[in-house]
């Protein structure tokens, strides 16, 4: 993977074989992207379980496919977007998506990762093999998940899960407010409490206020032992534009 340039965290895009993967793509180039900044679009393909002749036949023809995807998706983004051929970087990677995400050779701490479920929240727990819940909840990684698309349209409505023990990254922070400024858009900030009677620091929840002093910010709170369960509660088939989660 290409080296950091410029203190920007690197870009990551989880593509699959569906639409989603050129929203998630547009967005990152068009919310994301900074001069230089790595981009790597990985893609992740497993075997159905009928049979070891068969899965070898399909784990060649299935990576096959995923390379041809992953280079129709690449020029796509030079096509459309100014940047340089050595800043994009693609892998196809046979393996659960999840597994992928915590091999630490392939995924850096830093890196921004961003899928397109193109369905609602609740739909989406079970898209990207499976396994987005496990992603949600042990991925250390900044997530910027878009339910649908995310283009140009002003008045954004976007969903920030914070970690309820400890401030936002200052380079997420600096995102969120660029998006909000960019977008015209309101920021809710969600804080998934895995215990019933505790509460948010006030100096956490003023922290957010100061930071984003001058963006319409509400502040709330819900109680679940997980944080997607909480998030699926919190929305309650409501839908959002975008949802940023910082788990570490």
């Amino acid at each position: 993977m290409s080296a950091r340039l410029n203190n920007h965290p690197s870009i990551v895009i989880l593509a699959d074989f569906s639409d989603g993967s050129w929203h998630a793509t547009s967005f990152a180039m068009q919310f994301l992207y900074k001069e230089k900044t790595p981009i790597t679009i990985l893609q992740t393909y497993q075997n159905p379980g009928w049979g070891h002749l068969m899965m070898r036949k399909l784990s060649h023809h299935l990576k096959k496919i995923t390379k041809n995807e992953l280079r129709i998706l690449r020029n796509r983004l030079l096509k459309q977007f100014k940047i340089e051929k050595q800043n994009i970087n693609t892998l196809s990677i046979e393996g659960e998506l999840n597994s992928v995400l915590n091999y630490k050779p392939i995924i850096n701490e830093q890196d921004n990762l961003v899928l397109s479920t193109h369905n609602s929240f609740e739909d989406s727990c079970k898209r990207q093999n499976g396994c987005l819940e496990k992603i949600i909840e042990t991925v250390r990684n900044p997530l910027f998940i878009l339910p649908e698309t995310f283009e140009d349209e002003t008045s954004k409505k976007i969903l920030f899960v914070g970690n309820p023990e400890k401030k936002p990254s200052n380079q997420l922070c600096r995102q969120l407010l660029e998006l909000c400024k960019k977008t015209q858009s309101k920021l809710e900030v969600l804080i998934v409490l895995p215990i019933q009677t505790e509460k948010v620091p006030e100096e956490l929840q003023a922290y957010y206020h100061n930071y984003f002093d001058g963006i319409d910010i509400s502040f709330n709170t819900v109680h679940s032992k997980t944080k997607c369960k909480g998030i699926n509660n919190y929305l309650n088939r409501s839908n959002r534009d975008l949802i940023v989660i910082e788990n570490d």
